[in-house]
């Protein structure tokens, strides 16, 4: 299904990719500065270390600063830095973005309320965009209604036919 909206941080991208690279390149450096005698004393396991540690400083950076939302003709699709949420439009409600917000929020509705919360994070529209973040925002309750719009004159079409 082709999203009819794509939401995504730009500052949050920008800085996800740009400290990777410098944690990278800088690691890299350092690790040649030090010299060949300082460098044999590391073990391999000590190497494997530093790596892991590097990879997962950028995995956590660049969750963050991927994160989505796209509006689909069934639902809203959201990835939240690591995990990837899929709505239907009956389980969602309102949308709500105030004022000095990290990320706008979608309250649930339907089976997804269900439990223990009732809102969920939209990550992939970021607050430190500031006037980026609030026209996407916008634009995003815009493609919201349209989708909705379309999927409701769908089931009314599909009851029409026989087939809902």
């Amino acid at each position: 299904m082709t999203p009819t909206f794509v939401a995504y941080p730009r500052g949050p991208r920008y800085a996800a990719v740009g400290f990777s690279v410098v944690l990278v390149v800088g690691s890299v450096l350092v690790g040649l500065a030090l010299g060949p005698d300082v460098r044999s004393r590391f073990t391999a396991f000590q190497v494997v270390t530093l790596v892991v540690i590097l990879g997962v400083m950028i995995t956590f950076m660049c969750a963050l600063g991927f994160s989505t939302v796209r509006v689909l003709p069934k639902g809203l699709w959201f990835r939240n830095g690591l995990r990837t949420h899929e709505l239907p439009w009956s389980d969602v409600g309102d949308l709500r973005f105030r004022s000095g917000a990290p990320w706008p929020l979608v309250v649930l509705s339907g089976a997804s309320a269900a439990g223990d919360h009732d809102t969920m994070m939209l990550m992939g529209i970021q607050g430190s965009d500031h006037d980026y973040a609030r026209a996407q925002y916008d634009a995003l309750r815009e493609a919201v209604a349209a989708a909705r719009q379309a999927d409701r004159k769908d089931s009314e079409a599909d009851r029409e036919d026989g087939h809902g």
